[in-house]
Order: C-alpha cells, then structure tokens, then sequence
C-alpha cells in the first residue's frame, strides 16, 4: 500500500515536473518574443532619433548660414545708411524717426528669436522627459534602464515632469 501510494505520489510529481517545464518553455517562448519586440523597437526608435538629430543639425547649419548672410547685409546697410545721412544732411527729426521705425524691427526680430528659443526649451524638455518614462517603463518591466542607451539633452529646464508625455 505504502509502495501505491509512493507510486502514485511521484506520477503526481513528474505531472507537476511536466507542466513546470511546459510553462517555463512558454515563459522563454514568450521573453524572447518580447525581447525581439524591444529590440526592434529600440532600433526603429534609434533610427528615428538619428534621423531628428541630422534633420534638426542639418536645419540649425542652415539657419547659421542665413544668420551669417543677414549679418553681413545688416553691417553693409548700417554703413550704407550713415554714408547717406551724412552725405544727405537731413535733420536729426528725420534721422530719429528712421532709427526709431529701425529698432521697432529689430524688436519685432528678437521677439520671434525669444519665442523659437522658447519653442526649442518646450521641445528639448518634451524629449528629456519622454526618455525617463521610458526608462521608468523599462524598469517597471523589469529591463535595466541602460539598455535604453539615451542621453538627455543639456536644457536650462528643470527635471520636474512637465506633463508634455503621457505615461
């Protein structure tokens, strides 16, 4: 009876043994699945990142280059202005008037570059936090965060969240 009962016990235990060893095959089935999935992700996410970066290098040299050129005809019509006030002998009413419609425009110019230095924090923090959720979300799975391999930009902002990503 006792030899029944041992026998019993252990075709118990072997069951037991086989659906442990099924679920562990599925578990792995399923890791490596996921594991593919991340990996793709993180490549498409790389990619996407790479391609931002050279978009946004590629536009900031332009931008440099327009910069540069506006610089260069903003000195050459400065020089040509005070060249014509003295040559033309108007009035300092007149002279004023010009200087004061002058930097009106320049006020309007450096306003525009307050609101795009403006749009480049929003969006470099926007950025910033995005990567720490998604290392928040990596950990919470259970992958180690280096695995992300992103660095966050240099910004002024702060590291509070910003609510610019949804978690």
């Amino acid at each position: 009876m006792a030899l029944n009962n041992a026998r019993g016990y252990l075709k118990d235990i072997k069951a037991k043994v086989q659906g442990l060893q099924d679920n562990k095959a599925n578990l792995v089935k399923r890791y490596d699945a996921m594991k593919r999935e991340k990996d793709d992700m993180y490549n498409k996410f790389e990619s996407v990142i790479s391609d931002l970066r050279k978009k946004a290098n590629y536009k900031n040299h332009i931008l440099e280059q327009k910069l540069a050129t506006f610089q260069r005809d903003y000195d050459k019509k400065e020089l040509d202005l005070r060249e014509l006030v003295q040559r033309s002998g108007l009035d300092s009413a007149t002279i004023e008037e010009i200087c004061k419609k002058m930097e009106e425009a320049i006020e309007a110019k450096n306003s525009i570059l307050k609101n795009l230095r403006y749009s480049l924090a929003h969006a470099t923090k926007a950025y910033n936090d995005a990567i720490r959720v998604y290392e928040a979300k990596l950990v919470e799975f259970g992958i180690p965060a280096d695995e992300l391999g992103l660095e966050p930009l240099d910004t002024k902002t702060s590291k509070m969240p910003a609510g610019l990503v949804a978690a």
